[in-house]
């Protein structure tokens, strides 16, 4: 037990990774971001139209196929052991994760939905703390802290008030428990992509998640119907072709090389990228509260990769 965990260990701490891995795995989770926050805005408009479960099961569906294509490509099939560990991460990274972002697009405020969303780094770094003993250093916990000090004051719109007035409700719960799913995908992940390819491990998590979402998705466009205009099939796509295929597999590519912990901080950029884009997009004007919340999420995330003790720390951690 000590040595995988030491082995995990060494895994979340961005110096143990060679430099020019370390820099490809912070170009594929940057990528990613981008395209999740793409997924943010096409989701509020898709939402409200089509059933959650059958929304979920939707872009599973659409995503199969992008990785499925690759992971065929490859070779390489996962162990008849390791499918019950991928079916697992297919039922928290895809079912419940994407299942309980549908749901709470339709019901949960947006402001609330944000607040709870930003908790993701701090959330991934207490599960790997008290599961695999994984504490964090000081620097993450100060990045974690300014971080989502900066997701704070975009949600509350640089207004104290309105923070405080924010009131949490039971259905937020839903969030929270999205939260929770996707952080340990991630850190399941870690163990997977040390065994078999990204591709391989982002497909067939895909493919058991989809599964599981198939029976709830078919009940509920049975019961509840479904229609989408062409733009809302367009978003769709774009939400499991592209998200659900091809921004997982970034995201695994990302753990592999530089560890679930600094993907987990990376995170952060989720809403910053959706901000971007709705200025670039759909023509919203950036705010004071938006630049100074930009500025304080980079330079959280910024600080979260330093290591204590410096680069003769990080030189002995790579060593080993």
């Amino acid at each position: 037990m000590a040595i995988k965990e030491e082995a995990l260990r060494r895994r979340i701490t961005p110096g143990c990774a060679a430099g020019s891995a370390r820099r490809l795995g912070y170009a594929a989770i940057i990528l990613a971001a981008l395209l999740y926050g793409g997924n943010v805005i096409a989701g509020r408009v898709v939402a409200p139209l089509v059933p959650p479960l059958a929304m979920a099961t939707a872009r599973g569906l659409l995503g199969l196929p992008v990785l499925l294509f690759f992971a065929l490509r490859a070779g390489t099939r996962p162990r008849p052991a390791d499918l019950p560990y991928m079916a697992l991460m297919g039922f928290l990274g895809i079912s419940v994760a994407y299942g309980s972002f549908a749901w709470s697009m339709q019901n949960s405020p947006a402001v609330n939905a944000s607040i709870i969303f930003a908790t993701f780094p701090a959330v991934t770094l207490v599960l790997l703390a008290l599961g695999w003993h994984v504490k964090p250093n000081r620097y993450q916990i100060a990045g974690i802290i300014i971080a989502f000090t900066g997701l704070a004051l975009v949600t509350a719109q640089g207004s104290l008030e309105r923070l405080l007035a924010l009131r949490f409700q039971p259905v937020d719960l839903v969030l929270l428990t999205n939260v929770v799913a996707a952080s340990l995908y991630n850190i399941l992940g870690q163990r997977m992509v040390e065994r078999y390819s990204p591709v391989v491990t982002s497909a067939y998590s895909l493919l058991f998640g989809t599964l599981f979402l198939l029976p709830a998705g078919f009940w509920e466009v049975a019961h509840q119907g479904w229609y989408l205009p062409p733009s809302g099939w367009l978003l769709l796509i774009y939400m499991g072709c592209i998200i659900a295929g091809l921004a997982i597999l970034l995201n695994f590519e990302a753990i592999e090389r530089i560890g679930c912990g600094p993907v987990a901080m990376f995170n952060n950029l989720n809403p910053i990228s959706a901000i971007a884009l709705a200025a670039l997009l759909l023509g919203e004007k950036l705010s004071w509260y938006h630049w100074a919340g930009i500025i304080l999420v980079l330079g959280g995330v910024c600080l979260s990769l330093r290591q204590p003790g410096g680069r003769q720390q990080a030189k002995k951690a790579h060593q080993q």
